[in-house]
């Protein structure tokens, strides 16, 4: 067999691999095209159903507990306070669980509190210091100590946009849903490639979010910005799994087994801080695949499953793709080498031309039936994509590159502990 022959069929394969995933992302595409449509038909529902029973809509105000765990944050966990803080929705109440930190973040809070509190007299905003003991832990403590019935657990890296409470009480106005999660966005570009590259991620990821909401499989809570009713999830399951690194990939499988009901919420917009390294990203894509694994090996049985409180679109066609593209993976980045490496020796650039067309494709959908952007953000999506489509094949090395070491991680039994990277704030 001839060199040239092997890369002719390394050439095919990947090619192979490749439509499978077009296909995959092309579904999604054309179900999150009508995701604002399914929302409005829920909502409408939901109001006729309250008219019908009460005669009118009803004032919905539950106590919103926002839990804020905390492990040396010192650098933006006030600008994540005071972010919840500006909200304008009053039922509320803020805990901040510092999670035996060893920076000056317990001071920096107490003192903001105690200076709050004086203009503030009826605040409620609390921080409770406790000895180090991971994320869940710090969580699960913060839910013990809340009070109200919708539990909103956040990093204290993010900040919420000023009418993020409020839009998310209307979510939970339907009696069905157990779990919200709102769409995070990276605010801390400044300018840099790297930071660019994962608003994009953030941007097209949460996009796909939509087609899991319209076939109701949302499966992925990130603690960015994840909201819980307590009485059909905490109260019902139990709460934070301390032992797992990834909490909260594990609470929303969780949920899903159960036969939740989950949604996605547009209009619940939260600012993360992203990696400002690529050491820093590689490290965080670790944690997340490390996670991912563990908790589908935990929940295998969601894979292909015929029981009937399990969402069948999830089972068996979102978790069985998601195994597969990390399968791929293992030959995506050497595949779209050869590919461009083919494609300049041969003159032969009609692969390369449908992989650049299928993400310009992707960058129309967002830009026309994306909600939350304004204008000027719509004509500036359309006008990087012709010289910011080639940061996706940077993310595929840098996924690659944590794929490789979860999977070491997997088979030595190794465990994660908390996330950490230097802060720079939003």
């Amino acid at each position: 067999m001839t060199n040239e022959t092997i890369f002719l069929m390394f050439r095919n394969l990947t090619i192979f691999l490749a439509t499978i995933m077009v296909v995959k992302y092309f579904v999604f595409l054309v179900l999150a095209a009508f995701f604002s449509v399914t929302q409005s038909i829920r909502r409408n529902r939901v109001i006729r159903q309250e008219i019908k029973k009460y005669g009118e809509v009803r004032d919905y105000h539950p106590v919103i507990s926002v839990v804020i765990p905390a492990w040396n944050e010192e650098v933006g966990i006030l600008r994540t306070i005071q972010s919840v803080i500006a909200n304008k929705y009053p039922y509320k109440e803020i805990i901040i669980i510092n999670d035996g930190s060893t920076d000056g973040s317990r001071e920096l809070v107490d003192k903001f509190i105690a200076k709050y509190k004086k203009t503030h007299k009826r605040a409620h905003v609390v921080q409770h210091y406790i000895e180090n003991g991971g994320k869940g832990r710090a969580l699960n403590y913060g839910i013990k100590k809340s009070k109200g019935s919708i539990i909103l657990t956040m990093d204290a890296d993010s900040a919420l946009a000023p009418d993020a409470l409020t839009n998310l009480v209307e979510h939970f106005r339907d009696p069905r849903v157990a779990a919200v999660v709102g769409q995070v966005r990276v605010g801390n570009i400044r300018g840099r490639l790297i930071g660019r590259m994962q608003q994009l991620e953030y941007l097209f990821g949460f996009y796909f979010k939509r087609a899991h909401c319209v076939m109701g499989a949302e499966y992925i809570y990130g603690g960015a910005c994840a909201a819980f009713r307590r009485a059909k999830t905490f109260d019902y399951f139990g709460m934070f799994d301390e032992a797992n690194k990834t909490e909260d990939i594990e609470m929303s499988m969780r949920s899903k087994f159960h036969g939740l009901r989950s949604i996605y919420a547009e209009d619940v917009v939260c600012y993360t801080e992203g990696a400002a390294s690529y050491m820093g990203l590689i490290n965080q894509r670790l944690r997340w695949k490390k996670g991912r694994f563990d908790t589908f090996l935990h929940y295998r049985r969601m894979f292909f499953s015929l029981d009937r409180g399990h969402n069948k679109f999830l089972g068996w066609f979102i978790l069985p793709f998601a195994l597969f593209a990390e399968i791929q993976l293992l030959l995506e980045p050497i595949g779209a080498t050869l590919l461009l490496t083919y494609s300049i020796v041969s003159g032969e650039y009609v692969s390369l031309a449908l992989s650049m067309l299928f993400v310009g494709i992707s960058y129309f959908m967002v830009a026309i039936f994306g909600t939350r952007l304004t204008l000027r953000e719509r004509f500036e999506l359309l006008a990087m994509w012709p010289i910011t489509w080639p940061l996706f094949y940077i993310v595929v090395w840098i996924e690659f590159h944590a794929l490789l070491r979860s999977t070491h991680m997997v088979l030595r039994g190794d465990s994660l502990e908390w996330q950490q990277w230097k802060r720079e704030g939003i």
